[in-house]
Formats: structure tokens, sequence, C-alpha cells
């Protein structure tokens, strides 16, 4: 039996993942996200087997023809379960419906296709079909590899739309999103796309040639050993004190008569001068409302009408313009003008600092100190 680099890789994923799997669904909590990214990574363990026992024909042959094509109709569920696992970290309320069970038909279909021509058989028979070169003809095979990956293709796009959808319902609700807008998910969505462009390229040029490309199935692995582990790495430091946000959230139609709006507008701009709640650097809409004593709904509907901003933007808009305060002090750093205001990184003041003045802290400070000197 041969053995190279790339089955040494993936034997060492496949334990990874079996030893990850019951920890990850027999975690104490009730950490949705977590049971869904176990279920990618059995599903994964599957693809895997499956992808060995032809990868090591005459050995699989011998001792285990049963876990021919098993795993193939896992492929299926990837697309299905990151779409799952990107819903269950955005949104607290999550759960799968009844109507989800469409779903999971194509991996159903599949696997049924499967049972009645494969997996029913005794192990001498699955040889026999295994050695006279498999199910399906390599036309045919083609079809099945093409749908699946246009299936994998589709969820990924929606995963991508979810995550997007999610960092935008995040804005209308609080004010610091450092460390719940999930970046390190669009960087995992990414690799996985990136990783479903070099399997594409894999199964085209196999299909086309009849040879197995090395190139692109190295990379996809290394890929895979990548994305994965940052999921397990970055999904369980996930702060607890944050599960999501409420998933049915969609625009509001007007509700507030213009009377109302206006005034709801100057108990919202005398609170925010008097009492500078925006120094909060958790701050949320909900807690804002609370103190101003405005629905949070309505509050939200204000905040949009009259000031044309978001929670977040109004929030940080009110931060910016008291550091620049605060800047004309030369006593006092930079370091110090931003945890004064509400923030609690650098790059999060750098960033807001330079999207409303067009500069960075320490410009503008530099820029206030000529400019005192200069008038002495």
């Amino acid at each position: 039996m041969r053995v190279d680099i790339i089955d040494i890789s993936l034997i060492v994923l496949l334990f990874q993942f079996l030893t990850l799997v019951p920890f990850l669904l027999f975690q104490k909590g009730q950490n949705k996200a977590n049971k869904f990214l176990a279920l990618f990574l059995l599903a994964k363990v599957f693809c895997i087997s499956n992808f060995l026992a032809f990868r090591m024909k005459e050995t699989f042959l011998v001792y285990f023809p049963h876990l021919f094509y098993f795993g193939g109709s896992f492929t299926i569920l990837w697309g299905p379960l990151l779409y799952f696992y990107t819903k269950s970290l955005s949104y607290k309320d999550f759960r799968l419906q009844k109507r989800d069970v469409v779903h999971f038909l194509p991996f159903a279909i599949h696997f049924i296709f499967y049972t009645f021509l494969f997996h029913l058989h005794n192990a001498d028979a699955k040889r026999a079909i295994i050695s006279q070169g498999g199910l399906l003809n390599p036309e045919l095979n083609s079809i099945i590899s093409g749908l699946i990956n246009v299936i994998i293709l589709c969820y990924t796009i929606a995963s991508f739309r979810a995550l997007w959808r999610y960092r935008y319902q995040l804005k209308t609700e609080f004010s610091n999103l450092d460390s719940i807008k999930l970046s390190w998910m669009t960087f995992v969505l990414s690799g996985f796309t990136v990783k479903w462009l070099f399997d594409v390229w894999y199964l085209t040029e196999y299909y086309v040639t009849k040879t197995l490309p090395i190139v692109p199935l190295a990379i996809s692995r290394i890929i895979l050993f990548l994305f994965i582990n940052i999921m397990i790495f970055k999904g369980l430091r996930q702060p607890s004190i944050f599960s999501g946000v409420e998933s049915d959230y969609r625009e509001k139609k007007l509700s507030l008569s213009k009377d109302k709006t206006e005034k709801y507008a100057r108990e919202l701009k005398s609170y925010m001068e008097v009492h500078k709640p925006y120094l909060d650097p958790e701050i949320t809409l909900v807690q804002l409302a609370s103190q101003v004593g405005i629905p949070h709904r309505s509050l939200s509907e204000v905040i949009h009408q009259s000031f044309g901003q978001n929670f977040y933007d109004f929030i940080n808009e009110h931060r910016i313009k008291e550091s620049k305060r605060l800047l004309s002090n030369r006593s006092v750093t930079v370091l110090e003008i931003l945890y004064e205001v509400g923030y609690n990184s650098k790059s999060s003041f750098n960033t807001a600092f330079k999207k409303y003045v067009g500069m960075t802290p320490s410009q503008y400070k530099h820029s206030s100190t000529l400019q005192n000197i200069s008038s002495v």
C-alpha cells in the first residue's frame, strides 16, 4: 500500500475530527452552533473515509469494502450544515423547522440511490463491483458531481448572505461590534469557497484527463485543514455573553407621527448632550431606549428618520465628536482618549475617526497642537 503526504494529512484530519465531534456534541450548555459544527465535521469524516477508500483501493477492498461509496453522500451535507452553522452563530433564537427537511432531501435521495445499488450487497459483491470499475460510468459520475458542487455553491452564497444580513442588523442594535461581528466567519467562508474551487478544478481535470491532478488536491487539503481549525478555534472562543440577535428582524414600516418623531428626537438629542450615554463602550439600542424612556423600536425609527443613521453610526459619531474635543488638550494621549470615549481597541477608534474626520486621531491631535501654538 502506497501512502503519500496527502493520505497522511487526511488521516490526521480524520482522527482530529473524530476526537472533536464528541466534545462538541456533548459540550455543556446549549450552544447550537457547536452542534452544527460537530455534524459538519462528522460529514467530513465520512467524506475523508470514502476518499481514502478509493485512494488505497487494494487495502480497503480486502479489509473495509463497506466503506466504499458510503461517505460520498455526505459531501452534499457540507452546504446545508455550513449554512445552519452560520445562522446558529448569528441568531440566538434559531431553530430547525419542519420545512428545513427540504435541505436534506438531496442527501437522502443520493444515499438511498447508493443504498439499493451498493450498500445492501454483501462484502464479496461489493468487491466485485469495485474491481469491475465501480457503479456508474464516468459521464454519469461527472453529472452527479457537478450537481453536488452546484448545491455546495448555492449554500455557500446563502451563508455569505446570512452573515451580511446579520452584520447589517448588528448596526441597528449595538454600538461596539469588535467581538461580535464574526469577521473570522468571513475568512472561513472565503476559505471554504477557495477550497471548493480547487475541488472543482480537481474533479474537472480528473474527468477530462482520467488522471489524478496532485496540485489542486494538495492545495484543497491544506485549505481544508486551515479553515476547519479556524472554525473550531474561533467558534469555541465566541463570547458566551453574546448569543446572537433576533432572527425575525425585518424593516418596519413607519409607525410614528411626525410630531411624535420630532418630540422623541428632541428628547434623545438632549439626553445625549447631558448624559453622554455613548461613553459606555457596550451601550445597546435597548439600553439607551430604557434610559431615554422611548420604546426601542421607536428609538430605532427616530434615529433613522431624524438623524439619517443607524444606531451604530449614531453612537460612534457622538464618540468621535467627544474625542475631537478631548484631543485639543495637549496633556492627554490618544490611547487615554479612545478608552474614555467608549472604544475598546485602537484599530476601531482609528477606523471610526478617519471615517468621520478624514484623518487619524494622531494626525488630528498634531494639527490641533500646531493651531494652538500658532494662535498664542
